[in-house]
């Protein structure tokens, strides 16, 4: 894809839709628009006199230019009020431009950039959401469709920028390229999340993470253990998951090297379930074809590494996934059963659908041995952070307050929202087994399981940790703003955003 950044007249400038962003409480037209007006003869001025375009937030009308300029036609995209303009409002609008752009299936695309931009953000922040937008909002999953069943998405293979200060041309294309890096990464991990379960295995997570790694064979190293080495590692919880599955279980071990080689490194955990049934326990039929998605928080790191790695970022980042389906079979762990974890604990299994927080567990546990500065797990955890926050929110767990702040920050600029939820010490008696040191679900069952599972967890930590259950937004049952239905790709431009602030943060010590 080309970028190109420019203050050539509006009017002549050669693309195949031209598109001007407005405010609804705007009084007068910005000079931009008034030279874009003049020469398409009064026709955007006439159109807010009727009140046909009102520049609502999404709102978009389509002119056709009659040839009174280069372009042939000129969208008019509503932005909202002044005041409330936020780089995710931007997000939004281009979400409803990029569907005028699928429809007409544009190749060359001119953005006139006003100079009032979003709250608290940077010429580059604002480019790049705009790009992130538009191409995320063009993503499609189409490997086993025919080509006569879905029409393709538009392949823009120009985006032009329009500007009023020829000072802002290299940090617009700054901009647009890092916007272009995260969409990819972002579209590669939805498309590992909307493979089938019979394709996307523990062995295909494998060998994706072996393709990252001699795709950036200077910053990223890969190791893979297999039954055998995770036997060695202990990883008790992590077998007993993959016993009622004849596929193989995996830990991929992913390397970044981007800091100095001392810097102590930043852990991140995905969980890497490729399909849930619930085993033993097993789940309803109705939507348990969706499951294949919970191996997502497994992406997510995958992801993140990657963008990490394309953005030399200065951090050192290690990735800890387990990979394994959970299934029912003769073989599998049954509901009473009592496992023993990497750390010694043992865990009564009360119910087998609470696998990804045992697999996990022995991922935490390894975690240790990196002497991690901090810890950042991902996984579609539990349906009751859904029931509790719906499906915008990710869950935040975190042993240490000074970690949210930042986080929320992150969370802020990249539209990708999280809550602050509390690891309650008081309720840890409720994972106490009478049998074993831990049960795997709580002695209260539906009520605040989100928080139980958090808790399971925090027992096999003792440094900083943030806990992000993503299960209400990894997958969209409906249609969002740059969000098709199906994965989502949720966390890695929340994650990376994080860490280019990294050195902002004091970690401290964990609140055991």
């Amino acid at each position: 894809m080309e970028f190109t950044s420019h203050t050539e007249q509006i009017d002549k400038t050669q693309a195949d839709l031209l598109v001007a962003r407005f405010f609804e409480d705007s009084k007068t037209l910005d000079p931009l628009i008034k030279r874009l007006d003049v020469a398409l003869q009064k026709r955007i001025s006439s159109v807010f006199a009727r009140k046909d375009f009102r520049g609502k937030l999404g709102e978009v009308l389509l002119l056709d230019t009659e040839k009174t300029i280069a372009a042939p036609r000129v969208l008019l995209l509503g932005s909202g009020k002044k005041n409330e303009f936020t780089l995710e409002n931007l997000r939004v609008s281009i979400a409803a431009a990029s569907s005028v752009i699928q429809r007409f299936h544009i190749k060359n695309v001119a953005f006139v950039l006003l100079p009032v931009r979003p709250q608290n953000s940077s010429v580059e922040e604002s480019t790049q959401a705009i790009v992130e937008s538009l191409l995320l909002s063009n993503y499609r999953f189409l490997p086993y469709k025919k080509k006569d069943e879905e029409s393709p998405p538009a392949e823009i293979t120009n985006i032009q920028f329009i500007l009023s200060k020829a000072a802002d041309k290299l940090r617009v294309l700054k901009g647009a390229k890092l916007g272009e890096m995260l969409a990819q990464t972002v579209s590669l991990a939805r498309d590992l999340g909307n493979h089938p379960g019979n394709v996307a295995t523990p062995s295909h997570l494998a060998k994706h993470a072996a393709d990252l790694a001699k795709a950036h064979p200077k910053s990223i190293k890969v190791k893979i253990l297999h039954r055998e080495d995770i036997k060695k590692e202990n990883m008790g919880a992590l077998l007993a998951v993959s016993q009622g599955s004849d596929e193989e279980p995996k830990f991929i071990i992913l390397e970044y090297q981007g800091g100095r080689k001392t810097a102590q490194p930043i852990v991140l955990v995905g969980k890497g379930i490729t399909f849930d049934s619930g085993g033993i326990s097993i789940k309803p039929s109705d939507k348990m074809e969706e499951m294949k998605y919970d191996m997502m928080g497994a992406a997510t790191v995958m992801g993140i590494i990657r963008a990490a790695a394309e953005l030399k970022l200065p951090v050192n980042l290690i990735g800890l996934i387990p990979a394994t389906e959970n299934l029912p079979s003769g073989k599998a762990i049954k509901p009473g059963d009592i496992i023993r974890s990497r750390s010694g604990k043992t865990i009564e299994i009360v119910n087998t659908d609470a696998e990804g927080r045992l697999i996990l567990a022995d991922a935490l546990d390894y975690a240790k041995k990196y002497k991690p500065s901090l810890v950042i797990d991902f996984a579609t955890l539990t349906g009751a952070i859904v029931v509790a926050l719906g499906d915008d929110l990710i869950g935040a767990f975190a042993n240490q307050e000074n970690l949210i702040g930042p986080l929320k920050a992150a969370a802020d600029l990249t539209g990708e929202k999280i809550w602050p939820m509390p690891l309650e010490k008081s309720y840890e008696e409720f994972i106490k087994s009478d049998f074993a040191d831990l049960r795997n679900i709580s002695s209260q069952p539906r009520i605040g399981d989100a928080i139980h599972a958090a808790n399971f967890l925090r027992q096999f930590v003792d440094y900083p940790w943030i806990h992000l259950d993503i299960a209400g937004t990894a997958w969209a049952t409906r249609e969002k703003p740059y969000r098709p239905k199906g994965a989502t790709g949720i966390g890695i431009r929340l994650t990376i955003e994080f860490l280019k602030k990294i050195k902002k943060i004091d970690f401290g010590q964990s609140i055991s």
